[in-house]
């Protein structure tokens, strides 16, 4: 069966990267020095619904954005993805959506949380009504169903191997209306259920390279890359070169994970399968940007004592 993965329509990458270009810009007005070169350094910066990839060095600094949900655990990077399940009649609404996780390397996907409540209700709906159709891909929807029912996913956070995930369901039935919201967490290992206390008990959720407070930085070979918290709990990243020059990046929602992919360096075919997945999460969501920096003749902002 051929899978697809969906990403809901945002404005976070757009607004973070025009954000981005306006710091770089602004920060070199009124110079007339030759920039130093942005140093060396290549990371991944990930949320929960979005993903960066930065490489920078003595051509520039170059930011490549998509809408996909990154995880790493057990030494791979895998791409949590939410897909839609409809389960219709020619009298009835049944629609949801399942989590799934694909190792970007092997290319395998698997189903890690299910719509259940949707499954079943097309089920008894099914025994209920055994004259109703089910509807194909390509049919419309009925206009006025026995029942309509709902359900829509959300992927919250993502710790190690672990997803936090909001799941909502919508039910419109002739008894009445009825609306419901669960928080739950699932392994990506094993598709389990997950509780807080297992997570926390679990070494593998914990993270080292997530920002859980500001500011925070990292001393990397060549570079420092520096988080602070903004007013509106978002999180701006800067690099730093050893002489204090500093690059704006961007700004992303709170808790973002950093992944270094420079030091130490990543193989081919890691680094193949995730330009393999960036390329193709670029086509998920039309207002997915691009943004390159290439540095000017001027001098970027000088922090010295900054930290």
């Amino acid at each position: 069966m051929s899978l697809c993965a969906r990403s809901r329509p945002t404005q976070f990458c757009t607004v973070a990267f025009l954000a981005a270009g306006l710091s770089l810009a602004g920060g070199f007005v009124g110079c007339a020095e030759r920039a130093p070169d942005p140093p060396d350094a290549e990371f991944l910066v990930a949320t929960a619904d979005s993903a960066f990839w930065v490489r920078s060095g003595a051509q520039g600094i170059h930011v490549q954005g998509v809408p996909m949900t990154l995880a790493r655990f057990d030494g791979r990077f895998h791409e949590v993805f939410v897909a839609d399940v409809d389960r219709s009649y020619d009298d009835a609404i049944f629609t949801g959506e399942r989590v799934y996780v694909r190792d970007l390397q092997s290319g395998d996907s698997t189903m890690v949380y299910d719509d259940t409540a949707i499954v079943e209700m097309a089920e008894r709906h099914a025994r209920a009504y055994p004259d109703a159709t089910p509807l194909g891909p390509d049919d419309d929807s009925p206009t006025d169903p026995r029942i309509s029912a709902s359900g829509e996913t959300d992927v919250l956070e993502v710790r190690g191997p672990y997803a936090l995930l909001e799941h909502r369901t919508a039910y419109e039935m002739p008894a009445g209306s009825q609306h419901d919201t669960v928080h739950t967490a699932v392994d990506l290992r094993t598709g389990a259920p997950a509780t807080e206390a297992a997570i926390e008990r679990d070494s593998a959720a914990d993270d080292a390279n997530v920002v859980k407070t500001v500011p925070r930085k990292w001393a990397r070979k060549g570079y420092t890359l520096v988080a602070r918290g903004l007013a509106d709990g978002s999180v701006a990243l800067v690099i730093r070169d050893p002489s204090s020059h500093s690059w704006p990046l961007f700004s992303v929602s709170a808790h973002p994970r950093v992944y270094w992919l420079d030091v130490p360096r990543m193989g081919q075919a890691a680094r193949r399968a995730l330009l393999r997945a960036f390329n193709s999460a670029a086509s998920y969501d039309e207002t997915v940007s691009y943004a390159r920096f290439i540095h000017p003749m001027a001098l970027p902002a000088h922090t010295p004592g900054h930290a």
